[in-house]
């Protein structure tokens, strides 16, 4: 799941992600994330800024880990970019579907090579929900996940 959030996330998500295994320094981070350690400083103060993370000094060492505040926002993102990626699925699915059913299948005859709708032919392929059905389908999928988009992203 991480290697998913890696990909369709922030670079703040990203080093959020990778707190919650333990602490980090910079340089691990940078390591881990492929960032400069210039970049990761820069998001962990303003992580820091937001108390999604604190700073921990270890000796000479400074650790940063990821709080309860920045662990409830994690998994807020979480769920934003999972039903972000589920609903452009569906999506795509649904509308790939209505655009099959709008299309008029075709046979071609052997003796001439000519090609006819399918409907002329005795055999014609009978069709099981309406084109219709599917664009309500898909309108309804559509506003579901925007509703629980907008629910998880702005709750309190």
């Amino acid at each position: 799941m991480d290697n998913v959030i890696e990909i369709f996330t922030s670079t703040r998500v990203q080093i959020l992600s990778k707190l919650r295994e333990r602490p980090f320094t910079v340089s691990e981070i940078a390591k881990l994330t492929g960032y400069s350690k210039t970049t990761v400083t820069y998001h962990l103060s303003k992580l820091s800024e937001a108390g999604l993370v604190e700073r921990v000094e270890r000796g000479k060492w400074v650790y940063y880990r990821i709080t309860s505040k920045g662990e409830k926002r994690l998994r807020v993102e979480i769920a934003v970019a999972v039903s972000s990626i589920v609903a452009a699925v569906i999506s795509i699915v649904g509308f790939a579907a209505v655009k099959l059913q709008k299309t008029t299948p075709v046979m071609i005859t052997k003796s001439v090579g000519e090609i006819r709708p399918m409907e002329d032919v005795e055999y014609a392929i009978t069709r099981g929900v309406e084109t219709l059905g599917y664009e309500y389908l898909m309108i309804a999928a559509a506003i579901v996940f925007t509703l629980v988009f907008l629910y998880i992203k702005f709750r309190r």
